[in-house]
């Protein structure tokens, strides 16, 4: 990854080389793609991916959907969000 370090838009931190689970939820299927590189605010946690790190997850998720790659089960569980209290946001 090449050091593209710059202020965070959110906070103005600033973004640093690391590493960053990508996790995204595609119907009712959630993806979790491990260890990928990454900027990300030593502030505030904002994540950003550069452009050539974008295209391989797109190509990982394109060829996971393709039946070319297979996935470890993983252990999730999913809540409705309701407010649990009578002043919480409706």
């Amino acid at each position: 990854m090449s050091s593209n370090a710059h202020d965070c838009c959110y906070c103005a931190g600033k973004m640093r080389e690391g590493r960053h689970d990508f996790m995204a939820m595609v119907g009712d299927e959630i993806i979790v793609i491990k260890d990928v590189p990454a900027l990300i605010c030593d502030t505030c946690g904002e994540v950003e991916y550069t452009l050539e790190v974008s295209r391989e997850i797109d190509v990982i998720m394109k060829d996971f959907f393709a039946g070319r790659l297979l996935a470890k089960p993983l252990a999730a569980g999913e809540i409705v969000f309701k407010p649990q209290r009578a002043d919480s946001i409706a």
